[in-house]
C-alpha cells in the first residue's frame, strides 16, 4: 500500500445503531464549543496569519479552544463520533520542564463537549465532572477506552513542543488518539525531536498543526477502540517556520501507523492532496499563504 492510497476496512454492524447514529448527526445534538476559532482571538493566533485550515471540518467536528487554568494553549477540531482529534494547532515552543507526572486517570476531559458551561478543561474526580459524567463520557473518549487495548495514548500534540504553562494542558483526552507503542516511541517520536532540536532552534516562529487521518467515521468503518474511539490509520504534520530574515521553511510529514510505521516527508500540496482525497473535500493547510 502506498501513501498515496490509503487503505479502510469495514466491519458490520447493526442496521438499528447506524440509524440512531445518524439520527443523532441529523438532529443537530452535535453543537460546537466554538461556532469559529475566530470568536476568540487568543486562539487565532495558534493558525499562520491567523487563518485556520478549510477542508477537514464536518458537522461531526467541533472547534475547541483548549483552556487550562484561565489560559489558552492551543486549537483543536476534534472529531466527536470517531473521538479524536482530526488536527491540532499550536505554536512551537521551547520546552522548559520534563513530562508531567500525572496518571492517565487524571488526564483532562473537555467540559464543554458534554454540554457542560465550563470553560475550562477538567479532570475527571473534579465534583462538576461527577454530575455530569454520563454526557462528558458520551462526548469524547476517556480512560477506561484505551486501557488494555494494546495502543498508547498518542499525543496529536506533544507536549514536549511546549513550555511548562502549557505542557500540562496537552494531557487531555481530546488531545488523544490511539497510537502503535512502537511508532510512538520510535519514528514518530524522532520526527517531534527533528522539530524541537532543528526546526525550533533556527526559526524566528514556527506554527505547527499536526493530525491524524481516521479509519472510519463511525463504528461499523475501520478499527476502532471498544466501538468508542477511532484508531488512525495516519498521522501527519505540517509546519510553517518563519526565520529572521522573514524568508520561510514549510513541510510536511506523513507517519503510518502499523508496521513498518514510516514516516514520509511530504510538500504541502503533497499532503493536501492526500488529506483532500481522505476527507472527500478540497484541504488548504496555511491558508494564510505560507509557502
Amino acid at each position: 500500500m502506498t501513501f498515496e492510497t490509503l487503505e479502510s476496512s469495514y466491519s458490520t454492524m447493526d442496521s438499528v445503531w447506524k440509524a440512531l447514529v445518524l439520527l443523532v448527526l441529523s438532529s443537530g445534538v452535535f453543537c460546537e464549543v466554538l461556532q469559529s476559532f475566530t470568536d476568540v482571538p487568543d486562539c487565532q493566533k495558534f493558525f499562520y496569519e491567523g487563518q485556520e485550515p478549510f477542508g477537514l471540518a464536518s458537522n461531526a467536528t467541533a472547534n475547541i479552544c483548549q483552556r487550562l487554568q484561565g489560559a489558552y494553549h492551543y486549537a483543536t477540531l476534534y472529531h466527536r463520533l470517531a473521538r479524536v482529534p482530526i488536527y491540532s494547532a499550536y505554536i512551537l515552543e521551547v520546552s522548559t520542564t520534563s513530562r508531567p507526572d500525572l496518571s492517565s486517570s487524571s488526564w483532562y476531559l473537555e467540559p464543554m463537549l458534554g454540554g457542560v458551561p465550563q470553560k475550562d478543561m477538567l479532570q475527571p474526580s473534579n465534583s462538576i465532572m461527577q454530575l455530569n459524567m454520563e454526557d462528558v463520557l458520551e462526548s469524547q473518549g476517556v480512560n477506561d477506552d484505551y486501557r488494555n487495548s494494546g495502543y498508547s495514548r498518542g499525543h496529536v500534540n506533544p507536549s514536549g513542543h511546549h513550555s511548562s504553562a502549557s505542557q500540562l494542558s496537552t494531557f487531555t483526552y481530546t488531545n488523544m488518539a490511539p497510537q502503535d507503542s512502537t511508532f510512538n516511541s520510535g519514528t514518530w517520536n524522532q520526527y517531534e525531536t527533528f522539530l524541537k532540536d532543528k526546526i525550533l532552534t533556527s526559526c524566528k516562529q514556527t506554527h505547527v498543526l499536526s493530525g491524524v487521518i481516521i479509519s472510519g467515521s463511525y463504528p461499523w468503518e475501520g478499527k476502532w477502540l471498544r466501538e468508542r474511539v477511532n484508531v488512525p490509520t495516519f498521522y501527519w504534520s505540517a509546519f510553517c517556520c518563519v526565520k529572521s530574515d522573514g524568508s520561510r521553511r514549510v513541510e510536511g510529514r506523513l507517519g503510518r501507523n502499523a508496521s513498518p510505521f514510516d514516516v514520509v516527508t511530504k510538500t504541502i500540496p503533497e499532503l493536501e492532496a492526500i488529506l483532500s482525497k481522505e476527507y472527500g473535500q478540497e484541504v488548504s493547510l496555511f491558508s494564510g499563504g505560507c509557502q
